[in-house]
C-alpha cells in the first residue's frame, strides 16, 4: 500500500522537474539528429549510416517500414529502402530522434504503463496522426512531420515519472492495470496531483524540443485550447479518441470529435478509413514495441 501527502509529492515533483540538471539529458545521438534535422545539407545516406551504427535501431527501423499498413512487406530490405520506399527521412529521423531518447530512461516493459504499452501507443498515434495530418484541408495549419513527432512524445511523461520514482510508478501502473475502464490521468492526477501530460511537457521544455511538441503534450487533453499551436492540440486529442476504447479519453466532454474535425477539415469519411487503418495494425505496433523494448 502506497501512502503518501499527493500535495507535497506534486510540489517536490515539480521542483525537480524545474531544474535541468536533475532530469536525464538528451542523449547525445538524438543532439546529433536534431543539428541534422536542421541542415540544409542532410541527406538520407548520414542518416541511413548513423541508424545501421545501432543493429537493434535498424531492426526497429525495418520492422516499422515492413507494417502491412504501407503494403512494401519483406521487399524492404534495407535501412536505405525503408527511408526511401516508406519512411521518408523527416519521418525515419524523427522514429529514430524518438527511439533513441526513450532509451534514456529505466521502466518496466509490462503492465498498462510499461515501456510495451507506452511505446506501441506512442507508435499508433505518430501513426495516426500523420495519416489525419495529410487529410487536412488546409495543410499550412500544421506541420506534419512536428505532428507526427507529437504522437510519439504524447505520453513520454510516463517514461520520466517512472525513471524518478519508480516505486510510485509501479504502483500507478499496477492500479490502471487492474482497472483498464478508468482513466489513467484522471487516476495519476487523483493519488499523485499531477499527471503525465504536466511531467511531459517539464521533459520537452528541458530538451529543448519545438514549442509546438511542448504545447501538444502539455494540453493533449483540453482540446478546447485555443492558443498559440492550437491545431497541434487538436490533432492529437483526436488521434488519441479513435485510438481509445474509452468514450472520452480526455475527459473533455463539451467538444465532439466531429467539431475537431471540422476545425482542422478533415471529413469523418477520410478520419474513419484512417482509424480503421491504424487500429487493424494494433497488434504489429505492439510486436514491434516488444522488440525494441527487450
Amino acid at each position: 500500500m502506497l501512502v503518501l501527502n499527493k500535495l507535497e509529492f506534486s510540489h517536490n515533483l515539480r521542483r525537480t522537474l524545474q531544474h535541468v540538471s536533475q532530469l536525464p539529458p538528451l542523449p547525445e545521438t538524438t543532439q546529433q539528429l536534431l543539428k541534422l534535422r536542421n541542415d540544409p545539407d542532410a541527406n538520407i545516406e548520414r542518416l541511413t549510416s548513423l541508424i545501421e551504427k545501432d543493429p537493434s535501431l535498424t531492426a526497429f527501423i525495418m520492422k516499422y517500414a515492413r507494417m502491412s499498413i504501407f503494403g512494401y512487406g519483406d521487399r524492404i530490405s534495407s535501412v536505405h529502402h525503408a527511408i526511401t520506399l516508406v519512411l521518408g527521412f523527416n519521418t525515419a529521423l524523427n522514429l529514430t530522434l524518438c527511439t533513441i531518447s526513450a532509451g534514456c530512461f529505466k521502466l518496466p516493459n509490462d503492465g498498462a504503463l510499461g515501456r510495451v504499452r507506452i511505446w506501441s501507443q506512442a507508435l499508433a498515434c505518430a501513426t495516426l496522426g500523420s495519416e489525419l495530418c495529410q487529410k487536412m484541408a488546409n495543410k499550412d495549419l500544421i506541420n506534419c512531420d512536428l505532428a507526427y513527432l507529437n504522437g510519439l512524445f504524447h505520453n513520454f511523461g510516463h517514461l520520466l515519472f517512472g525513471h524518478l520514482y519508480p516505486r510510485e510508478f509501479s504502483f500507478l501502473n499496477n492500479l490502471v492495470s487492474r482497472h483498464p475502464e478508468l482513466n489513467a490521468r484522471a487516476l495519476q492526477l487523483h493519488t499523485f496531483g499531477i499527471a503525465y501530460d504536466t511531467i511531459g511537457m517539464y521533459l520537452i521544455k528541458a530538451w529543448n524540443l519545438p514549442e509546438e511538441i511542448m504545447t501538444a503534450v502539455a494540453e493533449q487533453h483540453f482540446p478546447d485550447y485555443s492558443g498559440n499551436h492550437a491545431a497541434y492540440v487538436k490533432l492529437i486529442a483526436v488521434a488519441k479518441r479513435l485510438l481509445s476504447n474509452q468514450p472520452n479519453p480526455d475527459g473533455c466532454s463539451n467538444v465532439a470529435t466531429a467539431a475537431l474535425l471540422d476545425e482542422l477539415g478533415i471529413s469523418e469519411s477520410d478520419a474513419k478509413l484512417a482509424q480503421e487503418r491504424i487500429c487493424g495494425s494494433q497488434n504489429e505496433f505492439l510486436v514491434i514495441a516488444e522488440e525494441i523494448s527487450d
